[in-house]
């Protein structure tokens, strides 16, 4: 993809978007420091589904739990399903369901019932929704309910090249990233990313006409028979050369639960920020910052700082550059929230390519929480690996196959990555200091 703005342009991009907001696969040998509970740990991982309990901390990941023990596919298909609290729309029990450590709880009886309404449920009203640089759709619905919609752009085997004429920064959401991460969190057991479902829709019936919103009425154009608009958004990705097209007067969209409230979330800014330019030489692309960070109390206070590190890890995974801030729940105190997982469009964009600069915070830092950890471990187990599971998962999606086959090895390869850094912290540090409880200890 070429850009016809100049390099001036650019320059003035990577500016304005810095204020808005191989490695092998093979795990090596354990150096001979490292603690007998870490080798025992390492064998885990290569063995049988029966020695799964031999790990201390149980997996708490119901989705992880299902399929170590019986062999049957994760299953998340949208559909309609008993909800504990007959009468309560399954909305209004998400909202309900917020915890101190994530979104929602562990069994979420009406969760089916949720991806189910956010896929099918007749739309109300549809506006331009203009928070962040990058085109976005504010649904409501005639039920009571709000989402977030992000348009197909792309076909499901474009790829990104992140190199000098396709940076970081000029990439363009996927809806579908939006979706996979859904699951991916889901799988990990974080539960930390809204709910978000695929859904076709009637651009014509569906979305502009339930609205008058000059940020799409105003930018319509044509493809042939297709009915296209530019939308409303930063100019670099709303423009005549970024259009967004419904074929056959159909579109594809993804469907994210809205958080209740104006200012749902807290933003703080992400120290290990992939936009912080090279010309700043205090940056975590030049030296390890970790040291500064931890002195930092508001960032050390509660579990602020291991949950940086799992999103860390979270975006590695679905190589997203694009965590310029991270988010805090407002209707939880800022000492004891946790960090939230939203705006994963730019993830998923590229398969074949792995940048260990994406785990720059964790092995800066060496520092990880022991629970985690050992669930990553159970999730690289043969025939229970990662990517299967989150393949089986988003094969339920109504718009399934969500990813291409060649993202699922990704996942396990770059989730042994992590694991191989820990290990060497592990060797260089000691298992207590880098593998630690629910929260930092300086």
């Amino acid at each position: 993809m070429k850009l016809h703005w100049g390099c001036l342009l650019c320059y003035v991009g990577i500016f304005f978007m810095a204020l808005l907001i191989v490695l092998g696969l093979l795990i090596p040998d354990i150096e001979k420091d490292v603690s007998a509970e870490i080798r025992r740990r390492q064998r885990i991982v290569t063995s049988s589904v029966d020695n799964l309990a031999a790990i201390k901390h149980p997996i708490s990941n119901p989705f992880l739990k299902a399929a170590l023990e019986v062999d049957d596919e994760v299953d998340l298909m949208p559909k309609a399903g008993k909800s504990t609290e007959q009468g309560i729309p399954p909305w209004e029990e998400f909202h309900n369901d917020l915890t101190l450590d994530s979104l929602y709880s562990v069994e979420a009886p009406y969760m089916p019932r949720l991806l189910h309404s956010l896929a099918t449920a007749p739309i109300k009203k549809a506006t331009v929704f203009s928070p962040g640089t990058q085109f976005k759709i504010l649904l409501e619905f005639e039920n009571g309910n709000f989402a977030i919609a992000k348009p197909m752009r792309h076909k499901r085997d474009f790829y990104w090249a992140y190199n000098k004429t396709q940076q970081n920064w000029q990439d363009q959401e996927r809806h579908t990233a939006e979706i996979a991460s859904f699951h991916l969190d889901r799988v990990m057991g974080f539960r930390r990313v809204p709910p978000c479902v695929g859904r076709k829709v009637d651009f014509l019936n569906e979305i502009l006409m339930k609205g008058k919103d000059d940020g799409l009425l105003d930018t319509m154009t044509w493809r042939g028979d297709d009915i296209c608009f530019i939308g409303d958004c930063a100019p670099v990705f709303c423009n005549k050369n970024h259009t967004i097209c419904a074929e056959n007067g159909t579109l594809e969209i993804s469907v994210c639960q809205k958080i209740p409230g104006r200012r749902p979330f807290h933003e703080e800014f992400n120290p290990w920020n992939h936009y912080i330019t090279l010309r700043d030489k205090t940056s975590w692309k030049y030296r390890n910052i970790c040291t500064d960070i931890l002195k930092k109390q508001r960032i050390t206070r509660g579990r602020f700082f291991l949950d940086l590190m799992e999103l860390v890890l979270f975006d590695h995974l679905i190589r997203n550059y694009d965590r310029h801030h991270y988010f805090l729940v407002n209707r939880i105190d800022r000492n004891m929230s946790f960090v939230v997982i939203v705006d994963n469009g730019k993830g998923f964009g590229n398969p074949y390519e792995d940048d260990i600069k994406c785990l720059a915070a964790i092995y800066q830092c060496c520092r990880f929480r022991n629970s985690t950890f050992n669930t990553m471990l159970a999730l690289t187990k043969e025939g229970n690996k990662l990517g299967d599971l989150v393949k089986a998962s988003l094969s339920k999606d109504p718009l399934a196959p969500i990813l291409l086959d060649d993202f699922f090895p990704a996942l396990d390869r770059r989730l042994l990555m992590f694991i191989n850094e820990i290990y060497k912290c592990v060797s260089m540090f000691g298992q207590e200091k880098v593998l630690v409880g629910e929260h930092v200890t300086t």
